[in-house]
């Protein structure tokens, strides 16, 4: 197969007809179930900053404190101990758990991440009744490696629809996964004035991990992915197992790949650091009252923002599915003048105030776009996890590099 496509070469949508393997109503209720077990899997720790109150709350590594006082020194050193940790699994699970679903398929990666998010919920609410801080560690990271994976499979979902609606769920993907640590601050207002911790985590536990085996089991299986790939034009017909010759050598090796990879590093670090310093570049162009304003604006912004911006996502998106050159290049552009902003205009209220209204457009729109760039051809959605694995682990390490600077 010739995997030298141009960026803007198009080709033509398959004639799916009857010969799609997949049911609407199938297709509809897994997109939707693994959303929601991503929305809801992602929150706990990416809303690790509302998380921290309750947990203190709770008790978490309360022994660390003297008897009888709560939220001193070292048990919020303790608490962001376990933020390292969770971090760290987050950006390096990528890659394996891309290895795990190209090889053993969605639907078993499905099964086994509903099983891992229970017993991490499971671990947290027996942590909140004996307090032992362990347990809330060993919690928190079984679910901190969830999030990467059911990326991947809300990702894996969307060729399940027809009519080439890829470019939906890519956008409601980086939705959910923007939003998810909303529901933490709403998990501020609920403990402890109608619930308690342990039975607000149990709760979500049992829908969590409930909606990930439903959605694993109407997955697709192996043979399912090695229709559509079919199906699209992607392999032979001759092919009879999804991972019988889909070596991701040849992609890895061609500038296309690779030039996508680099981009999203640089992006991704770009985003990463501009939200680590926003608070210090406040002082340049507001007063002590005014930052805590544009602070608040910022807070705001980074969650609604993802909402507003989605269907603009999906529009761009849908009217330029087979041109990737142009829908990279408006990116980079984005990300330029961003950054000439940020930079030059830094004691200007009006070119930060632009500046945060480009971040917030690019924060779903890159993540979105890069999913789509590996659903057209030339990748198989075999190959889907270790792609995209390898693009989110080479992120993942340019936002570790900022902590130095």
């Amino acid at each position: 197969r010739d995997t030298s496509l141009s960026l803007g070469q198009r080709r033509m949508a398959p004639d799916e007809g009857n010969s799609h393997p997949i049911s609407i109503f199938r297709a509809y209720f897994t997109v939707t179930a693994v959303l929601l077990s991503l929305f809801i899997g992602s929150g706990s720790v990416y809303g690790y900053n509302a998380l921290r109150p309750t947990l203190i709350r709770d008790g978490a590594y309360a022994d660390r404190c003297p008897v009888g006082t709560l939220d001193c020194p070292e048990q919020r050193l303790a608490l962001n101990y376990v933020e390292t940790w969770c971090f760290f699994v987050i950006d390096i699970v990528a890659l394996p758990c891309g290895l795990l679903v190209d090889y053993l398929g969605l639907r078993v990666v499905g099964i086994m991440l509903g099983i891992l998010n229970g017993f991490g919920y499971v671990f947290i609410v027996a942590a909140s009744y004996t307090k032992m801080g362990i347990l809330y560690l060993v919690g928190l990271v079984f679910l901190a490696a969830a999030p990467s994976c059911i990326y991947l499979l809300s990702l894996g979902s969307a060729k399940m629809l027809r009519g080439n609606k890829t470019h939906w769920v890519s956008a409601l993907t980086s939705l959910a996964y923007e939003t998810s640590p909303m529901y933490m601050f709403f998990l501020q207002v609920l403990i402890p004035s109608y619930t308690s911790f342990a039975m607000a985590f149990a709760i979500f536990g049992a829908v969590t991990t409930a909606l990930s085996i439903a959605s694993s089991l109407t997955h697709l299986s192996t043979r399912e992915i090695l229709a559509l790939d079919q199906l699209h034009g992607l392999t032979g017909g001759s092919k009879s197992s999804p991972r019988a010759g889909s070596s991701i050598w040849p992609h890895l090796r061609h500038s296309r790949y690779l030039t996508h990879m680099m981009f999203m590093t640089v992006v991704n670090t770009k985003n990463q650091f501009y939200v680590a310093t926003f608070a210090d570049q406040i002082d340049y162009f507001a007063t002590k009252e005014e930052a805590a304003w544009v602070n608040y604006i910022f807070d705001v912004g980074f969650f609604i923002s993802a909402p507003i911006v989605t269907p603009i996502v999906i529009v761009f998106l849908g009217r330029l599915k087979d041109r990737n050159d142009i829908v990279f290049f408006t990116l980079w552009t984005l990300t330029m003048c961003h950054a000439f902003l940020n930079t030059f205009g830094k004691t200007s209220r009006l070119c930060q105030i632009i500046a945060m209204m480009i971040f917030f457009l690019l924060k779903p729109l890159k993540w979105a776009a890069s999913a789509e760039f590996l659903h057209r051809p030339p990748y198989e959605l075999s190959m889907y996890g270790r792609l995209y694995g390898i693009i989110t682990i080479c992120c993942g390490g340019g936002g570790v590099m900022i902590y130095p600077l």
